[in-house]
Parts: structure tokens; sequence; C-alpha cells
């Protein structure tokens, strides 16, 4: 159908929305309505590419139903061509960022028009970004952020290690970890409700925390001969991993020794008491419980080490529970 122009009219588009800041791989749906001088008659209406010419009238703009970076991704309706034409761009990438206008043309040679100052399309993706220190005991935020601000009104959803979050953000796009713990460590990924298959690439949280329960080894296990030798290991959890172990001995004001390990040669009465560790990392430090070293001489067989852990209890004071066992 060819339609001519009203009465008094002059040219003119009118884009709705002015602008448009659409999720990579979702749709944008824009419109325009437009107008035309009287005694001409609309023969072709499209939507176009912003180009960098003049407009002048002689550029050859290219129908986005027909460009090949859009074919079998828009879907143009300008109905009958008397003033309105709508233009639906699916799964959008960030190469689709541009400025769109309305192209017109009548049925009279030089006679057609691109609406200038048309509709800018922004494309972006999420990202997570972290916020504060992830240091146990600091408040931590979880941000989604795009690169302009979505048209749409969104909800967010997050993921953690592949597994829906039930935690409830504080802020519409941001997580709050307050305060945040090692346990909340992990990889975290964010998505815009109803379109979950297109969230954030993951990002770990990788939270530093002192050193956790540390606890002593002894080795062998089993007795051993007076004049023998035991090594004690002080293992801990932290993160950073525990960067300095000193070890320390009942009434004794200065460490014993420094390392992971520590070895007593030629074990006698001497070394007989209660051993402990200290780990420390740059975030804090940790001491252990205690163990007992000890020894007992059998008068049918050579002198034994014995060694039994030492719970200090919670209570008012300082309780021992010592757990000795004796071969005869």
């Amino acid at each position: 159908m060819l339609v001519s122009g009203g009465v008094g009219q002059t040219w003119g588009v009118e884009y709705r929305p002015t602008s448009i800041c659409a999720l990579e791989g979702t749709s944008a749906v824009m419109s325009c309505n437009y107008t035309y001088p009287p005694g001409l008659t609309v023969k072709e209406v499209f939507w176009t590419e912003h180009v960098q010419a003049p407009w002048d009238g002689k550029t050859d703009y290219t129908d986005l139903s027909k460009h090949p970076n859009y074919k079998d991704r828009v879907h143009a309706d300008c109905g009958d061509k008397k003033s309105r034409c709508f233009l639906n761009i699916t799964r959008l990438n960030k190469s689709d960022a541009h400025e769109y206008n309305c192209r017109i043309i009548t049925h009279k040679r030089g006679q057609k028009w691109v609406g200038k100052q048309g509709i800018m399309l922004s494309v972006t993706d999420l990202q997570v970004e972290i916020v504060g220190a992830a240091t146990e005991g600091n408040d931590v935020r979880l941000v989604c952020k795009t690169s302009c601000n979505l048209s749409s009104i969104p909800t967010y959803s997050w993921k953690k290690n592949g597994e829906p979050l039930e935690k409830e953000p504080t802020k519409n796009n941001e997580l709050l970890l307050h305060p945040v713990s090692r346990e909340d460590g992990g990889r975290y990924s964010c998505a815009v409700k109803g379109h979950e298959d297109l969230s954030s690439a993951e990002v770990e949280l990788d939270v530093r925390y002192s050193p956790k329960n540390p606890r002593v080894l002894v080795a062998p296990p089993a007795e051993i001969p007076e004049g023998g030798s035991v090594t004690l290991s002080c293992i801990s959890d932290a993160n950073p991993p525990v960067q300095n172990y000193t070890w320390f001995k009942e009434n004794v004001t200065s460490p014993v020794a420094a390392g992971q390990n520590y070895t007593i040669t030629n074990f006698t009465s001497a070394q007989v008491g209660l051993y402990s560790c200290q780990a420390r990392n740059e975030v804090g430090v940790q001491n252990s419980t205690a163990v007992l070293l000890a020894f007992k001489a059998s008068p049918t067989s050579p002198t034994w080490i014995l060694y039994a852990v030492i719970t200090v209890a919670a209570a008012v004071g300082l309780s021992c529970l010592i757990t000795v066992c004796f071969l005869w």
C-alpha cells in the first residue's frame, strides 16, 4: 500500500525509547513515529544502522532485515506505512551496540528521510566485582555489575560453586557477606532472574583467615626407648598457609624450636613435659593444645617414651585432662 502525507505535515521522526541498555543474549524492541510532507507517498520504511556519512539524502542505507550481521535476528513491523515502525533485535551481542534510525523512502526522487538522533543501543554482559578485603571478620560485598543501566528493572540471582545461593542480597544487585567467613569462600556468579542461562563468569572469593585448630602429631606413634628420638609436627588450616611455626615447652620462657617439625633426639628425663606449637600467618596467630611427653622405666624392659594430649578446659582457670597408658 502507498500512503500520502497529511496536510501541513513536515518531515519528522520521534523515537521511543531514545536509548536502550540490554543484556547480551536478550532482545531489544524499539519504535519510531514519523511524519512526512503532503503530496508524497511512502513506498518503503525500514530500520538502518547509523552511518558516519552526511545527512544529505544521497547515502545508501542498508535495511537491517537484509544486513548479513542481522539476518534471522531482526523483525521489523512497519504496518501499513502510515506513521509507525517497530524493530525487534534478538540474540543481542556487543557488536550490536549502535545508533539505530528509521529510513523513509517516498515515490518522488530525492524525497527520502532518515530520522537523526535515533535510538542508541548499548549491550552489556554481567560481571561480579568483590568489594572489601576478603579477610574473615570483615564485611564483603559482591556486586553484579553492568556497563550500563539495564532498561528493564532487573532482579538478580546468585550461585556459589554452580549451586543456587539462598542468601538474599541486601541490595538489588549486591550480595552482602556480613561478616565473611572461611565457609563463604568459593566461585560466585550472578544472573538476571528470568535469564539464568546468561549468567556472569564465575569469580573466585578467596577468604583469608588466621590458623585454625592447630594440633600436634607425634611420630613415631608407638613407644620409643629412652635415648631414641621423637618428632612433633604442627598441623593447621590457614589461608594464606602458615608462615611461621614456633614450639614451646612448659616452664620454659623462650621458644624451644621453630619450624613445622620439631625432632627431639636422645630423649631423656630433661625433655619430659608439655609441648605446644604456635601457628602464625599474616592474618593472625593461634596456639595448639599441648602434648605430654614422658617416659617410664619397667624392671623387665627398656625405658619407653609415652605421650598424651592435654585438653585445656574453657572453664575458669586452667585444668588438664591427661590420659597416659603404660606398658608393663
